[in-house]
């Protein structure tokens, strides 16, 4: 299994971070081929844009579309409601205005809004995700949902509102620069659900080298990895070439650091597909709900 499959629900220092847009891969602009159809207009035309490339079961939504990769998202997948149990209110983001950190294909923005959300502000820098998630958005009807083409640093980094909640399921570990996530994260919400993938000493993480790093006087290692399948069609990874993974002290110790240290470990799985990984809900102390 690749390093994709790892957005399954059961189972990317400052000075590091590479700003610089990165060239379209190859073939990009021949994948992007204008195509004039000729057929009834139906859901399964736009689905059929991209047939091979999806990771999600869009068979949730239309019984009728293929079942694609094969990922339950838009119901089966508990995560989202998982976060709304223990950072929302009675069950549900009613009034929350949410960010979503890499919603790949939408599935977690559906769950999202059907659990009450005010508004979702999901950012993706996928241009292929991108555009699968505004055909999402048309199967599923969303009306208070906006997805934004861009890097998600670069977005918490600029002026803008604050957000009830950000939402962020298998993104950090795609980070070069997780602690950096994290502070401007920190800066923007109250309120962090992560799922991530974490390193812990394991044969099967030894392509990961550590990184001795210091962020605002803490001493950290992160494990970078290089990813080895971005010229894959299925490649939903990050937008750098390679990724720095956290360990587990330290991703609840830098959340503590940035004010977020009412953590709930939901659940922590060491023997998970491609690498550890946990599901966490973070708080400030004292954050009101709401209005």
């Amino acid at each position: 299994m690749s390093d994709d499959a790892i957005r399954h629900p059961e189972g990317i220092n400052r000075m590091a971070y590479d700003w610089e847009t990165p060239a379209p891969p190859p073939g990009y602009r021949e994948r992007m081929k204008r195509v004039f159809l000729t057929t009834t207009p139906s859901h399964r035309n736009a689905y059929d844009l991209f047939e091979g490339r999806w990771a999600s079961d869009l068979s949730e939504l239309l019984p009728e579309l293929p079942v694609g990769g094969g990922l339950p998202g838009f119901r089966a997948d508990p995560r989202p409601r998982q976060a709304a149990e223990i950072l929302g209110r009675d069950g549900r983001f009613d009034g929350y205005d949410i960010l979503e950190l890499g919603p790949l294909e939408g599935a977690h923005t559906c769950q999202l809004e059907g659990l009450g959300a005010h508004s979702v502000t999901a950012v993706e820098s996928n241009s292929e995700a991108f555009l699968k998630s505004l055909i999402v958005k048309n199967i599923a009807g969303l009306t208070r949902s906006t997805f934004l083409l861009g890097d998600v640093s670069r977005h918490l980094a600029a002026p803008g509102p604050r957000y009830d909640l950000i939402f962020a399921c298998g993104i950090l570990y795609h980070m070069f620069d997780p602690l950096e996530l994290i502070r401007l994260a920190a800066a923007r919400s109250d309120r962090l659900f992560l799922w991530t993938h974490y390193y812990a000493a394991q044969p099967r993480l030894r392509r990961h080298v550590p990184r001795p790093v210091e962020h605002e006087g803490m001493q950290l290692t992160l494990h970078e990895l290089t990813y080895r399948d971005r010229g894959l069609a299925t490649f939903w990874g990050g937008n750098q070439t390679k990724t720095r993974w956290m360990e587990l002290p330290d991703l609840i110790r830098v959340l503590a650091h940035h004010g977020l240290s009412e953590t709930t470990i939901i659940t922590d799985d060491p023997d998970f597909v491609n690498g550890p990984a946990v599901t966490l809900a973070a708080r400030r102390p004292g954050a009101s709900s709401p209005a």
